[in-house]
């Protein structure tokens, strides 16, 4: 199933071209903040998520409806909140926070996106 990686994606491309539209082309320090930002992002949702970094997670989902795939929410919330990162914070903390941000959106809003799908 390719809802997830296709969503995300689109998520990362589009928030740091937002960003890098904001504060100009990322130095490599800044690319490894932003990726940073998301992993840690990533991470916080998978504790919120399974209570454990080490958690087994057996999936065998029932497959959603077509329109699960259609993350304009998810994908619209994280590129909003990569606009506002990029408009208020003038420094290179914009990296690992916009991120961060895109990142545990879309993952929260696509997980509720599914599941109404499912």
């Amino acid at each position: 199933m390719s809802v997830g990686p296709y969503g995300y994606t689109l998520t990362v491309w589009t928030s740091g071209a937002v960003l890098a539209h904001a504060r100009g082309l990322p130095t490599s320090v800044d690319a490894l903040l932003f990726m940073l930002g998301g992993v840690v992002g990533f991470a916080i949702v998978g504790i919120a998520a399974f209570g454990d970094l080490r958690a087994r997670v057996d999936v065998d989902p029932s497959p959603p409806a077509v329109w699960g795939g259609l993350h304009f929410i998810s994908i619209a919330a994280a590129i909003g909140a990569a606009t506002v990162i990029a408009d208020q914070v003038e420094n290179a903390g914009a990296w690992p926070l916009g991120g961060f941000t895109a990142t545990v959106l879309y993952l929260a809003l696509l997980a509720a996106q599914l599941a109404l799908a499912g």
